[in-house]
């Protein structure tokens, strides 16, 4: 009886070890002193995420043997200057996946696969006041899955000799043909040593009554020489309209990376070029990274916006800063200095 009851305490005992899981907490807090002028006014402010979104987040895996695991992902987004005054949501990423050698399957709030080349390859991610994604605009649909898309179902294939794909489509909520949520695209890479390419795909819904969906395509690539890394993005944005005017946004951003000692220098510039809506607008941006540990930087970021005639567009449009309003056709600078920490 006593050998009977030993065996089945280890059986009980391995079973617990195969289904044992980890649950981690992380996250960023990033915070700046920015500076914006335009509309022939200068201010200043507390501003947050100059090279980073702030966030907090619980990420978590449960070994299920033979292989296979499941896992989740809960991240918010957080403002510190502030405190999250308005409560903390996980709309940054609130997924379930079940992963394996057939790969993983994600269902859930997540990033669109359209959206990752806008931050992947650009120097400034899609943060602060020298991201690329100053001058792209929605243009007139009102899509909301320009960045994330709810109600998601995703695959992302095994990475094979350095190729992998991931394939997502976000059911609608409505029965309207102009939901914004729909969403249906992939996304290809290659990263192979210092090379790395992908190209993405989509068809995106959109909320605005004359227009029928927003397709976007993507490439980005960068290549690290170990002393400067290059890289550079192309987006190709079209609005199929009611009206059969359609709406076309080109955008382009070449740009670079550079170590020195454990610092960083970052630069770019960035055309985006619009026909049946604003005018053109460029971009010029350059910044420095200074590392204090593994998690803890300091930076400093400038850039300014050429508007052409009809463009408004302003360096401080994905921080949510207040203040003057860009004139159609002037210039908007900005310049910031902050500190970052991970955990």
């Amino acid at each position: 009886m006593k050998k009977t009851l030993i065996a089945l305490a280890a059986v009980a005992a391995s079973s617990a070890a195969l289904a044992q899981s980890s649950v981690t907490l992380f996250g960023i807090v990033d915070v700046a002193v920015r500076n914006v002028k335009q509309g022939g006014v200068s201010q200043s402010s507390l501003s947050q995420d100059g090279t980073a979104s702030s966030r907090i987040g619980f990420r978590g895996v449960e070994d299920l043997g033979g292989g296979m695991s499941a896992s989740f992902w809960l991240e918010g987004a957080l403002d510190p200057d502030t405190g999250n005054a308005a409560g903390l949501t996980f709309q940054r990423r609130s997924t379930v996946s079940l992963s394996g050698g057939f790969g993983e399957v994600r269902l859930g709030r997540d990033y669109t696969p359209t959206f990752w080349n806008h931050t992947v390859y650009d120097p400034f991610g899609t943060n602060g006041v020298g991201s690329s994604t100053n001058t792209f605009g929605a243009l007139g649909s009102g899509a909301t899955t320009v960045v994330r898309a709810n109600n998601t179902i995703a695959y992302f294939t095994p990475n094979i000799s350095g190729f992998q794909g991931q394939f997502q489509y976000a059911f609608k909520e409505t029965q309207t043909d102009n939901d914004p949520n729909k969403y249906a695209g992939l996304r290809l890479t290659y990263n192979a040593g210092p090379l790395s390419v992908a190209l993405a795909t989509a068809a995106e819904g959109s909320a605005a009554a004359n227009v029928n969906k927003f397709k976007r395509t993507n490439v980005g690539a960068s290549y690290d020489f170990g002393f400067i890394k290059p890289m550079a993005q192309y987006t190709i944005g079209k609005f199929e309209t009611n009206a059969g005017v359609d709406q076309e946004v080109k955008h382009l951003m070449v740009g670079l990376t550079a170590p020195v000692g454990p610092g960083l220098i970052k630069a770019s510039y960035t055309r985006s070029s619009y026909d049946n809506f604003a005018g053109d607008a460029n971009q010029v941006a350059i910044g420095y990274e200074y590392g204090l540990s593994k998690r803890t930087a300091l930076y400093t970021n400038y850039s300014r916006i050429s508007n052409k005639v009809g463009a408004a567009f302003s360096v401080s449009a994905e921080a949510g800063a207040t203040g003057a309003a860009v004139t159609p056709g002037q210039s908007s600078r900005g310049f910031e200095v902050g500190v970052r920490h991970s955990f």
